[in-house]
C-alpha cells in the first residue's frame, strides 16, 4: 500500500470580492523546479499587463511574500532543495 503526502505547490491571492479561480488581478504564487532545485513563480494573467509585469499593492504585496515563504519552507520542498545541494 503506498503512503501519500501532501504538498501546496501553489497559492492564489486575490480580492475578497474576487474569483481565485477566474478573477481579475489575481496574482499567482507557485513553487516550481527545473532541474536546479525549486523556486518561486510569481504570475499575474490580466489581459492588460505587458508579458513580464507584475504589479502589486502595498498589502498585495505583504500577502504574495507571505505566500512564497510557507510554500518554500513545507517539509517536502525544504527536502528537494537539500537534494538537489549534493
Amino acid at each position: 500500500m503506498s503512503k501519500y503526502k501532501t504538498t501546496i505547490m501553489q497559492v492564489c491571492i486575490h480580492r475578497e470580492e474576487a474569483n481565485p479561480v477566474f478573477g481579475g488581478g489575481n496574482t499567482y504564487v507557485r513553487v516550481d523546479d527545473e532541474a536546479a532545485g525549486p523556486f518561486v513563480v510569481v504570475e499575474q494573467l490580466d489581459d492588460d499587463i505587458v508579458k513580464g509585469t507584475v504589479r502589486f499593492e502595498y498589502e498585495e504585496f505583504l500577502a504574495v511574500t507571505e505566500a512564497a515563504k510557507m510554500l518554500m519552507h513545507q517539509m517536502y520542498i525544504e527536502k528537494a532543495d537539500m537534494d538537489n545541494e549534493v
